[in-house]
């Protein structure tokens, strides 16, 4: 029996005829909506060729609306539309969402309607549509709340809720997936399901920490360990700026989670740095890094370095008070005497006085 996998072996191998003469062989429509999709997307991104990916989505519609169940149909439409998004076509896509959303607000059995709304908001988030996917997950919530459901079958949609809003968050960049992993830690948070909270709360702080660089595949492998590997793919993916500022954010995170490593990686970094010529927001953004990796005499060069009052003014207050938390208070005293913005002057002065009694 042909599956989805043999089907990807295939594309793996750019055997795309075979590919598609196994298509016909797979046992339900829903699966030919998904091979046709993972066919047309290779081509797309191998080949630039746009109109054999419309004609393999064309034969996607085709299958899609020969399915039955309400549920299916509405994952067939989600799963096309955000293929045409990725290969060019904004008004097909967007269309076929808006379908899809319309046939999922009418499937009759509650549960079935909340998480065929959560997964056409997946489909719109990796399509780009975050904002719209997230009023999608809120409609699909408020679906659930609103639902007769008992108490057990409403915590047991919540948590599926959960399930779907992080494997969004799982394929998102860092700044995109923040909103959808909070929002799943909102929910196992309060529905006391703490070991999913607890993987939901360092997936946010590996967010936050990789803001500029955070793709999915960086993230994965730092939550796994797989440290060299993420430098490694930094390393040849980007260049110049980019680079040092992804290299930082891993050895921070590294710092974050007591491996030792992350110094030597600061040390191989600030030899780099010399070599690059920096924009503005790059140097404002090392300054913290810099900062929060304990690095204050590198930081304090970046700081010197930033144009506006205001931002060199933060990047300096930000170093007086880790350098306070490090009990240099006489360092300290001294970083704030050159803040340029008397507004931050003063406030920086007040929390150094607090850090400072609680010595």
């Amino acid at each position: 029996m042909t599956t989805i996998d043999d089907i990807l072996v295939l594309i793996g191998k750019g055997l795309y005829e075979d590919a598609l003469l196994k298509v016909s062989e797979l046992d339900d429509n829903l699966e030919k909506v998904r091979a046709l999709s993972l066919i047309a997307l290779d081509i797309y991104e191998k080949f630039s060729d746009v109109s054999l990916a419309l004609e393999l989505m064309e034969d996607a519609e085709y299958f899609a609306k020969k399915i039955k169940d309400p549920f299916d149909r509405v994952v067939a439409l989600s799963s096309i539309a955000s293929t045409y998004l990725t290969i060019g076509d904004k008004e097909k896509g967007v269309k076929l969402f808006e379908k899809a959303l319309d046939e999922a607000l009418d499937i009759e059995d509650s549960g079935k309607r909340v998480i065929a709304l959560g997964k056409t908001s997946y489909y719109m988030a990796i399509s780009g549509f975050v904002d719209s996917a997230l009023e999608a997950f809120d409609v699909a919530f408020d679906t659930l709340i609103r639902s007769k459901m008992d108490y057990t079958q409403k915590t047991d949609y919540l948590i599926k809720l959960g399930e779907l809003l992080e494997a969004t968050g799982d394929s998102l960049h860092s700044n995109d997936a923040l909103s959808f992993y909070e929002r799943a830690y909102d929910l196992f948070d309060k529905l006391h399901v703490n070991i999913k909270a607890a993987v939901l709360e360092k997936k946010i702080a590996l967010a936050k920490t990789m803001k500029k660089t955070g793709s999915p595949e960086l993230r994965k492998a730092l939550l796994e360990g797989r440290y060299n590997y993420a430098i490694a793919k930094i390393t040849n993916l980007f260049r110049g700026e980019e680079q040092i500022i992804g290299l930082l954010e891993v050895a921070l995170w590294m710092k974050r989670v007591e491996t030792s490593e992350y110094k030597q990686l600061i040390r191989e970094v600030l030899e780099k740095m010399n070599a690059v010529d920096f924009s503005q927001d790059g140097i404002g953004y090392i300054a913290t890094l810099l900062t929060e990796l304990g690095s204050i005499r590198e930081a304090l060069v970046f700081a010197s370095k930033i144009a506006d009052i205001k931002k060199k003014s933060e990047a300096l207050k930000a170093i007086a008070l880790e350098l306070a938390r490090e009990k240099e208070l006489e360092d300290a005293y001294r970083v704030v005497e050159a803040i340029p913005d008397g507004e931050v002057k003063e406030k920086a002065l007040q929390e150094l006085i607090e850090i400072g009694a609680m010595l």
